[in-house]
């Protein structure tokens, strides 16, 4: 299962022009952790665990998430842009997204933000 969720990680990042590197920081039986990295201080931070069904997806700036939505035993919430200490419990807070979805909200903002 995890061989699976490395090999989608890596293929889905690579999709996108604004990641630079794809590093892979840890990895154990159940989890493994990715840097999608776009500039020096700013980056993808990718967290999955298969055992207990829990995800990270977090876009870092200067050591702080600007942006992120994560799934701890499968319920989904989500850190807006505005707020990103906040927990969205909304319903597009609680929206399950995949990878490339995320990505591509990543993007938005990074473009509407003058980021990139």
């Amino acid at each position: 299962m995890l061989k699976k969720v490395i090999s989608e990680i890596e293929k889905t990042s690579s999709e996108f022009s604004f990641i630079k590197d794809i590093v892979r920081t840890d990895k154990t039986e159940h989890t493994v952790k990715y840097r999608l990295i776009i500039k020096e201080d700013l980056f993808v931070q990718v967290y999955v665990n298969v055992e207990n069904d829990t995800i990270g997806f977090v876009l870092i700036n200067n050591g702080q998430r600007i942006y992120g939505r994560d799934a701890i035993e499968g319920k989904w919430h989500r850190h807006t842009f505005e707020e990103p200490l906040y927990h969205d419990f909304s319903t597009a807070g609680v929206k399950k997204v995949s990878l490339r979805e995320f990505l591509i909200e990543v993007q938005e903002i990074l473009e509407k933000e003058n980021i990139l």
